[in-house]
């Protein structure tokens, strides 16, 4: 059975644990994009909507992952909490009525883990080929 990921609210909900990760501004998977103009962020750039927000997280996530060691130590330590746990919990600001660049985030887990297990299986193929 696959690990349930839970996207929470962090004004609204709370969670603690090694399977507990925050993916809000400052901590290394928020997103430094903002659709938010009337008050101050953290974020490094302000963009017209939450949409462009969202989309431009996507290839900003890939080159993070890519290029900076506490991003992708983040992204790993959550693959690996997917794995050891039965449920993991991403928190970040955004109500969950609303779309959120944790939408990303989880999206991507989801992508590794089913990468990694397709590996795995064409790997036992070709074993069992040789084995034969």
């Amino acid at each position: 059975m696959a690990t349930k990921i839970i996207r929470y609210c962090v004004l609204e909900e709370e969670h603690n644990g090694d399977n507990v990760f925050k993916v809000h501004r400052p901590f290394p998977l928020g997103n430094p994009y903002t659709h938010i103009k009337n008050k101050e962020t953290k974020a490094l750039v302000k963009v017209s909507t939450r949409q462009e927000a969202i989309n431009l997280y996507e290839p900003y996530f890939d080159k993070m992952l890519k290029y900076d060691e506490d991003f992708k130590k983040e992204f790993e330590r959550m693959v690996d909490a997917y794995y050891n746990f039965d449920e993991i919990y991403i928190g970040c600001y955004c109500k969950l009525n609303e779309t959120c660049h944790s939408d990303i985030i989880i999206k991507k887990i989801q992508q590794y883990v089913t990468k990694k297990h397709i590996e795995e299986l064409l790997k036992d193929k070709k074993l069992k080929k040789y084995k034969n």
